[in-house]
Protein backbone atom coordinates (compact mmCIF):
# COMPACT_ATOMS: atom_id res chain seq x y z
CA UNK A 1 0.00 0.00 0.00
CA UNK A 2 1.41 3.43 -0.86
CA UNK A 3 2.48 5.61 2.03
CA UNK A 4 -0.33 8.01 2.82
CA UNK A 5 0.48 11.69 2.61
CA UNK A 6 -0.03 13.56 5.87
CA UNK A 7 -2.14 15.94 3.79
CA UNK A 8 -4.88 13.29 3.73
CA UNK A 9 -6.35 12.67 7.13
CA UNK A 10 -9.14 10.48 8.34
CA UNK A 11 -11.45 13.43 8.79
CA UNK A 12 -13.70 11.84 11.36
CA UNK A 13 -10.71 11.77 13.73
CA UNK A 14 -9.36 15.16 12.68
CA UNK A 15 -12.62 17.03 13.07
CA UNK A 16 -14.05 15.47 16.20
CA UNK A 17 -13.02 18.34 18.47
CA UNK A 18 -13.66 21.20 16.07
CA UNK A 19 -16.81 23.28 15.99
CA UNK A 20 -17.30 24.83 12.57
CA UNK A 21 -20.06 26.55 10.65
CA UNK A 22 -20.65 27.76 7.08
CA UNK A 23 -17.57 28.23 4.92
CA UNK A 24 -15.41 28.48 8.03
CA UNK A 25 -16.09 24.76 8.27
CA UNK A 26 -13.91 24.28 5.22
CA UNK A 27 -10.69 25.89 6.47
CA UNK A 28 -8.97 24.09 9.31
CA UNK A 29 -5.96 25.94 10.66
CA UNK A 30 -5.69 23.88 13.87
CA UNK A 31 -5.34 20.48 12.23
CA UNK A 32 -3.15 18.00 14.11
CA UNK A 33 -1.13 15.69 11.80
CA UNK A 34 -1.02 13.18 14.64
CA UNK A 35 -4.72 12.62 14.08
CA UNK A 36 -3.98 10.84 10.81
CA UNK A 37 -4.68 7.12 10.92
CA UNK A 38 -1.99 4.80 9.58
CA UNK A 39 -4.31 1.84 9.07
CA UNK A 40 -7.51 2.30 7.04
CA UNK A 41 -10.68 1.34 8.89
CA UNK A 42 -12.73 -1.66 7.86
CA UNK A 43 -15.15 -0.51 5.19
CA UNK A 44 -18.77 -1.59 5.38
CA UNK A 45 -20.16 -2.20 1.86
CA UNK A 46 -22.94 0.19 0.97
CA UNK A 47 -26.22 -0.71 -0.68
CA UNK A 48 -26.08 -0.95 -4.47
CA UNK A 49 -28.58 1.80 -5.11
CA UNK A 50 -28.24 4.58 -7.69
CA UNK A 51 -27.18 8.00 -6.52
CA UNK A 52 -30.32 10.16 -6.01
CA UNK A 53 -28.80 12.99 -8.03
CA UNK A 54 -28.28 10.63 -10.99
CA UNK A 55 -31.86 9.41 -10.73
CA UNK A 56 -33.13 13.01 -10.71
CA UNK A 57 -30.94 14.00 -13.67
CA UNK A 58 -32.16 10.99 -15.63
CA UNK A 59 -35.80 11.83 -14.92
CA UNK A 60 -35.24 15.36 -16.19
CA UNK A 61 -33.51 14.13 -19.36
CA UNK A 62 -36.30 11.68 -20.13
CA UNK A 63 -38.86 14.42 -19.56
CA UNK A 64 -36.94 16.71 -21.93
CA UNK A 65 -36.97 13.98 -24.57
CA UNK A 66 -40.71 13.60 -24.16
CA UNK A 67 -41.38 17.33 -24.25
CA UNK A 68 -39.27 18.02 -27.33
CA UNK A 69 -40.46 14.99 -29.29
CA UNK A 70 -37.28 14.92 -31.40
CA UNK A 71 -36.09 11.50 -30.25
CA UNK A 72 -37.77 8.46 -28.77
CA UNK A 73 -36.29 6.43 -25.96
CA UNK A 74 -36.55 3.01 -24.41
CA UNK A 75 -34.85 0.35 -22.34
CA UNK A 76 -33.13 -2.82 -23.49
CA UNK A 77 -32.98 -5.86 -21.21
CA UNK A 78 -29.50 -7.40 -21.21
CA UNK A 79 -27.68 -9.92 -19.00
CA UNK A 80 -25.92 -8.20 -16.12
CA UNK A 81 -22.83 -10.25 -17.01
CA UNK A 82 -22.21 -11.39 -20.58
CA UNK A 83 -19.26 -13.47 -19.34
CA UNK A 84 -20.50 -15.09 -16.12
CA UNK A 85 -17.81 -17.04 -14.24
CA UNK A 86 -20.24 -19.93 -13.81
CA UNK A 87 -23.01 -21.27 -16.03
CA UNK A 88 -24.86 -22.79 -13.12
CA UNK A 89 -26.53 -19.54 -12.08
CA UNK A 90 -27.71 -17.40 -15.02
CA UNK A 91 -27.03 -13.70 -14.46
CA UNK A 92 -29.96 -11.42 -13.76
CA UNK A 93 -30.98 -8.89 -16.38
CA UNK A 94 -30.37 -5.16 -16.18
CA UNK A 95 -31.89 -2.39 -18.26
CA UNK A 96 -29.86 -0.30 -20.70
CA UNK A 97 -31.30 3.09 -21.64
CA UNK A 98 -31.15 4.27 -25.24
CA UNK A 99 -32.55 7.05 -27.37
CA UNK A 100 -32.99 7.23 -31.13
CA UNK A 101 -33.62 10.11 -33.49
CA UNK A 102 -35.32 8.57 -36.49
CA UNK A 103 -33.94 9.48 -39.90
CA UNK A 104 -35.61 9.88 -43.27
CA UNK A 105 -33.44 7.50 -45.32
CA UNK A 106 -33.52 3.80 -44.37
CA UNK A 107 -30.54 3.16 -46.65
CA UNK A 108 -28.31 5.47 -44.63
CA UNK A 109 -26.40 3.60 -41.89
CA UNK A 110 -27.54 4.45 -38.36
CA UNK A 111 -25.03 6.66 -36.56
CA UNK A 112 -24.07 5.09 -33.21
CA UNK A 113 -22.71 7.46 -30.55
CA UNK A 114 -20.62 5.89 -27.75
CA UNK A 115 -20.07 8.31 -24.89
CA UNK A 116 -17.10 8.72 -22.61
CA UNK A 117 -16.58 8.35 -18.88
CA UNK A 118 -16.50 6.44 -16.63
CA UNK A 119 -19.41 8.17 -15.01
CA UNK A 120 -20.59 9.82 -18.24
CA UNK A 121 -23.82 9.66 -20.23
CA UNK A 122 -25.24 10.26 -23.69
CA UNK A 123 -27.15 13.41 -22.78
CA UNK A 124 -24.56 15.80 -24.15
CA UNK A 125 -24.65 13.88 -27.41
CA UNK A 126 -28.37 14.55 -27.58
CA UNK A 127 -27.87 18.28 -27.09
CA UNK A 128 -25.38 18.31 -29.96
CA UNK A 129 -26.98 15.86 -32.40
CA UNK A 130 -30.70 16.52 -32.01
CA UNK A 131 -30.58 19.13 -34.77
CA UNK A 132 -27.67 17.81 -36.84
CA UNK A 133 -28.53 17.27 -40.50
CA UNK A 134 -28.19 13.53 -41.04
CA UNK A 135 -30.61 11.42 -43.09
CA UNK A 136 -30.06 8.21 -41.14
CA UNK A 137 -31.01 7.31 -37.58
CA UNK A 138 -28.91 8.66 -34.72
CA UNK A 139 -28.69 6.25 -31.77
CA UNK A 140 -27.03 6.40 -28.38
CA UNK A 141 -27.11 4.40 -25.17
CA UNK A 142 -26.14 5.30 -21.66
CA UNK A 143 -23.39 2.77 -21.02
CA UNK A 144 -24.27 0.23 -18.34
CA UNK A 145 -24.19 1.79 -14.86
CA UNK A 146 -24.11 5.30 -16.29
CA UNK A 147 -26.78 7.93 -16.89
CA UNK A 148 -30.24 6.37 -17.09
CA UNK A 149 -28.67 2.88 -17.17
CA UNK A 150 -27.41 3.45 -13.63
CA UNK A 151 -28.02 0.27 -11.66
CA UNK A 152 -25.37 0.60 -8.94
CA UNK A 153 -24.06 3.48 -6.88
CA UNK A 154 -20.54 4.81 -7.44
CA UNK A 155 -19.48 3.80 -3.93
CA UNK A 156 -18.92 0.05 -4.33
CA UNK A 157 -15.64 -1.82 -4.25
CA UNK A 158 -13.80 -1.84 -7.62
CA UNK A 159 -14.13 -5.62 -7.84
CA UNK A 160 -17.90 -5.15 -8.09
CA UNK A 161 -17.53 -3.07 -11.25
CA UNK A 162 -16.12 -5.85 -13.44
CA UNK A 163 -19.45 -6.16 -15.25
CA UNK A 164 -19.27 -2.53 -16.40
CA UNK A 165 -16.07 -2.82 -18.41
CA UNK A 166 -15.81 -2.07 -22.13
CA UNK A 167 -16.35 -5.54 -23.58
CA UNK A 168 -19.62 -5.83 -21.65
CA UNK A 169 -20.81 -2.55 -23.24
CA UNK A 170 -19.95 -3.92 -26.69
CA UNK A 171 -22.24 -6.88 -26.09
CA UNK A 172 -25.04 -4.48 -25.12
CA UNK A 173 -24.52 -2.53 -28.34
CA UNK A 174 -24.74 -5.71 -30.40
CA UNK A 175 -28.02 -6.65 -28.77
CA UNK A 176 -29.38 -3.16 -29.43
CA UNK A 177 -28.37 -3.35 -33.11
CA UNK A 178 -30.23 -6.65 -33.45
CA UNK A 179 -33.27 -5.26 -31.66
CA UNK A 180 -33.59 -2.08 -33.72
CA UNK A 181 -32.55 -3.17 -37.22
CA UNK A 182 -32.88 -5.99 -39.77
CA UNK A 183 -30.09 -8.52 -40.15
CA UNK A 184 -27.10 -7.06 -41.97
CA UNK A 185 -27.59 -3.45 -40.81
CA UNK A 186 -24.28 -1.88 -39.84
CA UNK A 187 -23.47 0.99 -37.52
CA UNK A 188 -21.59 4.11 -38.47
CA UNK A 189 -19.90 4.28 -35.08
CA UNK A 190 -18.35 7.20 -33.23
CA UNK A 191 -16.61 6.86 -29.86
CA UNK A 192 -15.25 9.64 -27.67
CA UNK A 193 -12.81 9.30 -24.75
CA UNK A 194 -13.62 6.00 -22.99
CA UNK A 195 -16.04 5.43 -25.87
CA UNK A 196 -12.93 5.03 -28.05
CA UNK A 197 -11.88 2.00 -26.03
CA UNK A 198 -15.38 0.54 -26.35
CA UNK A 199 -15.40 1.29 -30.11
CA UNK A 200 -12.04 -0.40 -30.64
CA UNK A 201 -13.19 -3.50 -28.80
CA UNK A 202 -16.28 -3.46 -31.03
CA UNK A 203 -14.04 -3.41 -34.11
CA UNK A 204 -12.09 -6.35 -32.70
CA UNK A 205 -15.12 -8.40 -31.57
CA UNK A 206 -17.78 -7.67 -34.22
CA UNK A 207 -16.14 -5.91 -37.19
CA UNK A 208 -18.90 -6.99 -39.59
CA UNK A 209 -21.36 -4.93 -37.54
CA UNK A 210 -19.59 -1.67 -38.42
CA UNK A 211 -19.91 0.34 -41.63
CA UNK A 212 -17.16 2.68 -40.43
CA UNK A 213 -15.47 3.86 -37.26
CA UNK A 214 -14.53 7.36 -36.17
CA UNK A 215 -13.09 8.18 -32.75
CA UNK A 216 -11.88 11.18 -30.82
CA UNK A 217 -9.97 11.69 -27.60
CA UNK A 218 -8.20 8.37 -27.11
CA UNK A 219 -6.26 5.61 -28.87
CA UNK A 220 -5.90 1.88 -28.45
CA UNK A 221 -2.77 0.68 -26.65
CA UNK A 222 -0.82 -2.51 -26.17
CA UNK A 223 -0.28 -3.79 -22.64
CA UNK A 224 2.95 -1.77 -22.36
CA UNK A 225 1.08 1.38 -23.34
CA UNK A 226 -1.61 0.61 -20.77
CA UNK A 227 1.00 0.20 -18.05
CA UNK A 228 2.65 3.50 -18.97
CA UNK A 229 -0.57 5.43 -19.48
CA UNK A 230 -0.88 7.08 -16.06
CA UNK A 231 2.69 8.39 -16.28
CA UNK A 232 2.20 9.60 -19.87
CA UNK A 233 -1.11 11.26 -19.05
CA UNK A 234 0.49 13.03 -16.08
CA UNK A 235 3.26 14.23 -18.40
CA UNK A 236 0.76 15.57 -20.94
CA UNK A 237 -1.10 17.37 -18.17
CA UNK A 238 2.11 18.97 -16.89
CA UNK A 239 2.90 20.09 -20.45
CA UNK A 240 -0.54 21.65 -20.71
CA UNK A 241 0.05 23.35 -17.36
CA UNK A 242 3.14 25.05 -18.79
CA UNK A 243 1.13 26.20 -21.82
CA UNK A 244 -1.65 27.53 -19.61
CA UNK A 245 0.82 29.55 -17.55
CA UNK A 246 2.33 31.00 -20.72
CA UNK A 247 -1.06 31.98 -22.20
CA UNK A 248 -2.73 33.16 -18.99
CA UNK A 249 0.05 34.48 -16.71
CA UNK A 250 -2.30 36.53 -14.49
CA UNK A 251 -4.51 33.51 -13.81
CA UNK A 252 -1.43 31.39 -13.16
CA UNK A 253 -0.30 33.98 -10.61
CA UNK A 254 -3.64 33.65 -8.80
CA UNK A 255 -3.21 29.89 -8.74
CA UNK A 256 0.29 30.20 -7.29
CA UNK A 257 -1.00 32.57 -4.61
CA UNK A 258 -3.87 30.20 -3.85
CA UNK A 259 -1.45 27.28 -3.50
CA UNK A 260 0.72 29.35 -1.16
CA UNK A 261 -2.30 30.42 0.90
CA UNK A 262 -3.54 26.84 1.29
CA UNK A 263 -0.05 25.71 2.29
CA UNK A 264 0.68 28.54 4.71
CA UNK A 265 -2.70 28.34 6.43
CA UNK A 266 -2.75 24.55 6.44
CA UNK A 267 -6.15 24.71 4.79
CA UNK A 268 -8.09 21.49 4.44
CA UNK A 269 -11.24 20.95 2.37
CA UNK A 270 -13.53 17.90 2.47
CA UNK A 271 -14.00 15.61 -0.52
CA UNK A 272 -17.23 13.76 -1.30
CA UNK A 273 -15.17 10.88 -2.65
CA UNK A 274 -17.14 8.43 -4.73
CA UNK A 275 -20.18 10.70 -4.37
CA UNK A 276 -21.06 8.71 -1.27
CA UNK A 277 -22.87 11.70 0.24
CA UNK A 278 -21.00 11.21 3.50
CA UNK A 279 -21.57 13.75 6.29
CA UNK A 280 -18.97 16.50 5.93
CA UNK A 281 -17.29 15.44 9.18
CA UNK A 282 -16.72 11.95 7.78
CA UNK A 283 -15.24 12.97 4.45
CA UNK A 284 -11.52 12.62 3.74
CA UNK A 285 -9.62 15.85 3.36
CA UNK A 286 -7.49 17.53 0.73
CA UNK A 287 -4.96 19.72 2.49
CA UNK A 288 -2.33 22.31 1.73
CA UNK A 289 -1.07 23.35 -1.68
CA UNK A 290 -2.24 20.16 -3.36
CA UNK A 291 -5.80 21.52 -3.19
CA UNK A 292 -4.91 23.80 -6.11
CA UNK A 293 -4.50 20.75 -8.35
CA UNK A 294 -8.26 20.17 -8.22
CA UNK A 295 -8.52 22.20 -11.45
CA UNK A 296 -6.14 19.81 -13.23
CA UNK A 297 -8.82 17.83 -15.06
CA UNK A 298 -10.18 21.05 -16.56
CA UNK A 299 -6.96 21.42 -18.54
CA UNK A 300 -8.19 18.58 -20.75
CA UNK A 301 -10.65 20.97 -22.39
CA UNK A 302 -8.47 23.51 -24.15
CA UNK A 303 -11.51 25.37 -25.49
CA UNK A 304 -12.36 26.37 -21.92
CA UNK A 305 -8.95 27.53 -20.75
CA UNK A 306 -10.11 31.14 -20.98
CA UNK A 307 -13.05 30.28 -18.69
CA UNK A 308 -10.65 28.72 -16.18
CA UNK A 309 -8.62 31.93 -16.32
CA UNK A 310 -11.68 34.13 -15.74
CA UNK A 311 -12.80 31.98 -12.81
CA UNK A 312 -9.38 32.28 -11.19
CA UNK A 313 -9.16 36.05 -11.73
CA UNK A 314 -12.60 36.41 -10.12
CA UNK A 315 -11.07 35.18 -6.85
CA UNK A 316 -9.31 38.53 -6.33
CA UNK A 317 -10.69 41.44 -4.33
CA UNK A 318 -10.86 44.87 -6.02
CA UNK A 319 -7.53 45.76 -4.36
CA UNK A 320 -5.87 42.73 -5.96
CA UNK A 321 -5.65 40.55 -2.86
CA UNK A 322 -7.18 37.07 -2.73
CA UNK A 323 -10.74 36.78 -1.49
CA UNK A 324 -10.21 33.85 0.87
CA UNK A 325 -13.93 33.15 1.29
CA UNK A 326 -14.37 32.85 -2.47
CA UNK A 327 -11.20 30.80 -2.60
CA UNK A 328 -12.54 28.17 -0.19
CA UNK A 329 -15.93 28.02 -1.91
CA UNK A 330 -14.39 27.83 -5.39
CA UNK A 331 -12.00 25.00 -4.62
CA UNK A 332 -14.58 23.08 -2.65
CA UNK A 333 -16.61 23.12 -5.87
CA UNK A 334 -13.55 22.13 -7.92
CA UNK A 335 -12.89 19.17 -5.64
CA UNK A 336 -16.47 17.99 -5.96
CA UNK A 337 -16.42 18.38 -9.74
CA UNK A 338 -13.09 16.64 -10.38
CA UNK A 339 -13.73 13.30 -12.08
CA UNK A 340 -11.19 11.45 -9.93
CA UNK A 341 -12.69 12.75 -6.69
CA UNK A 342 -16.18 11.94 -7.94
CA UNK A 343 -15.54 8.45 -9.29
CA UNK A 344 -12.19 7.11 -8.01
CA UNK A 345 -13.37 3.62 -7.12
CA UNK A 346 -15.53 3.34 -10.22
CA UNK A 347 -12.60 4.42 -12.40
CA UNK A 348 -10.36 1.86 -10.69
CA UNK A 349 -12.94 -0.85 -11.34
CA UNK A 350 -13.53 0.02 -15.00
CA UNK A 351 -11.12 2.39 -16.71
CA UNK A 352 -8.05 1.15 -14.84
CA UNK A 353 -8.81 -2.37 -16.01
CA UNK A 354 -9.47 -1.33 -19.62
CA UNK A 355 -6.79 1.29 -20.22
CA UNK A 356 -4.64 1.54 -17.10
CA UNK A 357 -5.79 4.82 -15.58
CA UNK A 358 -5.16 5.49 -12.81
CA UNK A 359 -2.36 3.05 -12.19
CA UNK A 360 -1.19 3.25 -8.53
CA UNK A 361 1.77 0.98 -9.20
CA UNK A 362 3.20 3.70 -11.45
CA UNK A 363 3.08 6.40 -8.76
CA UNK A 364 6.72 5.95 -7.61
CA UNK A 365 7.96 6.64 -11.15
CA UNK A 366 5.59 9.57 -11.41
CA UNK A 367 6.86 11.03 -8.13
CA UNK A 368 10.44 10.85 -9.40
CA UNK A 369 9.61 13.00 -12.44
CA UNK A 370 10.35 16.63 -11.58
CA UNK A 371 8.38 17.97 -14.55
CA UNK A 372 5.21 16.29 -13.34
CA UNK A 373 5.68 17.04 -9.65
CA UNK A 374 6.79 20.67 -10.07
CA UNK A 375 4.16 21.73 -12.60
CA UNK A 376 1.89 24.63 -11.72
CA UNK A 377 -1.11 22.29 -12.07
CA UNK A 378 -0.48 18.55 -11.91
CA UNK A 379 -3.08 15.84 -12.30
CA UNK A 380 -0.49 13.20 -11.48
CA UNK A 381 0.39 14.93 -8.24
CA UNK A 382 -3.29 15.38 -7.38
CA UNK A 383 -4.35 11.78 -7.99
CA UNK A 384 -1.34 10.16 -6.35
CA UNK A 385 -0.95 12.45 -3.33
CA UNK A 386 -4.56 13.44 -2.65
CA UNK A 387 -7.26 11.26 -4.17
CA UNK A 388 -5.83 7.74 -3.99
CA UNK A 389 -4.65 8.06 -0.36
CA UNK A 390 -8.06 9.50 0.55
CA UNK A 391 -9.70 6.56 -1.19
CA UNK A 392 -7.62 4.16 0.92
CA UNK A 393 -8.49 6.11 4.07
CA UNK A 394 -12.14 5.17 3.59
CA UNK A 395 -11.25 1.50 3.91
CA UNK A 396 -11.00 0.48 0.26
CA UNK A 397 -8.30 -2.05 -0.59
CA UNK A 398 -5.32 -1.05 -2.79
CA UNK A 399 -5.99 -1.71 -6.47
CA UNK A 400 -3.58 -2.44 -9.29
CA UNK A 401 -4.57 -1.98 -12.92
CA UNK A 402 -4.51 -5.04 -15.16
CA UNK A 403 -5.28 -3.86 -18.67
CA UNK A 404 -7.43 -5.34 -21.42
CA UNK A 405 -5.71 -4.46 -24.69
CA UNK A 406 -7.34 -4.57 -28.09
CA UNK A 407 -5.99 -7.41 -30.23
CA UNK A 408 -4.08 -5.35 -32.78
CA UNK A 409 -3.22 -8.39 -34.91
CA UNK A 410 -6.87 -9.46 -35.17
CA UNK A 411 -8.01 -5.95 -36.14
CA UNK A 412 -5.20 -5.63 -38.68
CA UNK A 413 -6.18 -8.91 -40.32
CA UNK A 414 -9.76 -7.65 -40.68
CA UNK A 415 -8.65 -4.30 -42.12
CA UNK A 416 -6.40 -6.04 -44.64
CA UNK A 417 -9.16 -8.50 -45.58
CA UNK A 418 -11.67 -5.68 -46.01
CA UNK A 419 -9.28 -3.85 -48.32
CA UNK A 420 -8.77 -6.98 -50.42
CA UNK A 421 -12.47 -7.83 -50.69
CA UNK A 422 -13.82 -4.32 -51.26
CA UNK A 423 -10.92 -2.75 -53.13
CA UNK A 424 -10.82 0.15 -50.68
CA UNK A 425 -9.87 0.84 -47.09
CA UNK A 426 -12.30 0.33 -44.24
CA UNK A 427 -13.33 3.87 -43.16
CA UNK A 428 -11.35 4.15 -39.94
CA UNK A 429 -10.46 7.64 -38.68
CA UNK A 430 -8.84 8.67 -35.38
CA UNK A 431 -9.14 12.34 -34.42
CA UNK A 432 -6.41 13.54 -32.09
CA UNK A 433 -6.21 16.97 -30.48
CA UNK A 434 -2.98 18.86 -30.09
CA UNK A 435 -3.88 20.12 -26.60
CA UNK A 436 -5.49 16.94 -25.27
CA UNK A 437 -4.17 16.06 -21.81
CA UNK A 438 -6.10 12.77 -21.65
CA UNK A 439 -4.74 11.50 -24.96
CA UNK A 440 -1.72 13.46 -26.10
CA UNK A 441 -0.75 13.31 -29.80
CA UNK A 442 1.99 10.77 -28.99
CA UNK A 443 -0.66 8.30 -27.84
CA UNK A 444 -1.66 7.67 -31.45
CA UNK A 445 1.81 6.60 -32.57
CA UNK A 446 1.26 2.94 -31.68
CA UNK A 447 -1.91 2.62 -33.75
CA UNK A 448 -0.24 4.38 -36.66
CA UNK A 449 2.55 1.80 -36.52
CA UNK A 450 0.25 -1.19 -36.04
CA UNK A 451 -2.23 -0.19 -38.75
CA UNK A 452 0.19 1.55 -41.09
CA UNK A 453 -1.70 2.62 -44.18
CA UNK A 454 -4.97 1.17 -42.84
CA UNK A 455 -6.04 3.97 -40.49
CA UNK A 456 -6.23 7.73 -40.91
CA UNK A 457 -5.15 9.96 -38.02
CA UNK A 458 -6.34 13.56 -38.24
CA UNK A 459 -4.82 16.12 -35.91
CA UNK A 460 -7.03 18.91 -34.55
CA UNK A 461 -5.03 22.01 -33.68
CA UNK A 462 -7.53 24.18 -31.83
CA UNK A 463 -9.05 21.94 -29.17
CA UNK A 464 -8.44 19.50 -26.37
CA UNK A 465 -10.21 16.45 -25.07
CA UNK A 466 -13.65 17.83 -25.88
CA UNK A 467 -12.68 18.77 -29.43
CA UNK A 468 -15.44 16.73 -31.06
CA UNK A 469 -17.84 19.42 -29.92
CA UNK A 470 -15.77 22.43 -30.95
CA UNK A 471 -14.13 21.23 -34.19
CA UNK A 472 -16.64 21.19 -37.05
CA UNK A 473 -14.42 18.78 -39.00
CA UNK A 474 -15.48 15.94 -36.69
CA UNK A 475 -19.21 16.51 -37.13
CA UNK A 476 -18.86 17.03 -40.87
CA UNK A 477 -17.07 13.72 -41.19
CA UNK A 478 -19.70 11.85 -39.21
CA UNK A 479 -22.66 13.07 -41.27
CA UNK A 480 -20.97 12.94 -44.68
Amino acid sequence: MPTRSISILQSGRALQCLVLAGLSMLTLSLLDPAAATSVPPVRTPLAATPNPATVADCAKFRQDLSNEGIAESGYLDVPSDHYPPSATTPPANIKIFYWIRRGTDANKPPLLLIHGGPGGNSWRYYATFKTVQYAGDIVAIDNRNEGCSHVMAYDQDPSEYRIFRSRQVVEDLELLRKKLYPMGTKWRAFGQSRGVTIAHHYLEMYPESLESLQTHGFAAQSISGIRDYTFNRSRWNARASDRFELLFPDAAKVLREARSYFETNRTCLPMNLGKMNLPVADRPLACGGDIADAVSYKLSNYAKWSVISQDLLALRNPDGTLDTSKLAASFTKELDGNIYVGHMNYILGTNAQDVGSPSPESFPVLHADTGIMNALISEGRFVSRVVYPAYLSLGFAPVASSGDPVDFAKVRRYLESYSTVHGKLFPFVLFSSHFDTVAGPEMYDEEKREFQGLVEVRSLQSSGHEGWGTEKEVLEHLVR
